[in-house]
């Protein structure tokens, strides 16, 4: 019989984030549906439950959607921190907040600030957004809102 013995030593800085995997799928896009054609300065919040309210929710008439991200975290429970920028309108929009909720959490701003969470394996992540109208809009028109979605470790 043959035995070997290694002894060495090395100095190691671990890191529980060495191995992190957050993954974000998109399932859907904030959608706002049909609006009636009406003035400027009119305002919709679309919340992350999928519903519209705002000064002039009355002109809401159908096919909204919060938007939907699934996160999955390989190393939760950790803190992250959830943020809304390169915000880009088109159409005649202004967004005045983009709205998050994490894990059916409180449904809170997560553009000028981030929202600050201890991370869960598989969690949903609700998007909404607070936008008022910048031009009169005519039947037809079309407007859009894009943005970037940033998870990042704490």
């Amino acid at each position: 019989m043959i035995n070997k013995k290694v002894t060495c030593c090395a100095t190691l800085l671990f890191s529980t984030l060495a191995h992190a995997t957050i993954t974000l799928i998109p399932v859907t896009s904030p959608e706002f549906g049909l609006i009636l054609s009406g003035a400027s300065g009119r305002q919709f919040i679309l919340g992350t439950n999928g519903n519209i309210t705002g000064t002039h929710s009355a002109d809401h008439i159908s096919g909204q959607s919060a938007g939907h991200i699934t996160v999955t975290d390989t190393t939760a429970p950790v803190t992250i921190e959830i943020l809304a920028n390169n915000i880009m309108t088109s159409g005649g929009l202004t967004v005045n907040k983009v709205l998050c909720s994490y894990n059916a959490g409180v449904q809170t701003q997560c553009d000028a600030t981030a929202l600050v969470v201890a991370s869960v394996g598989n969690a949903s992540l609700k998007l909404g957004l607070d936008i008022s109208t910048n031009q009169v809009h005519s039947g037809g028109d079309t407007a859009s809102v894009t943005m970037d979605i940033n998870v990042t470790y704490q």
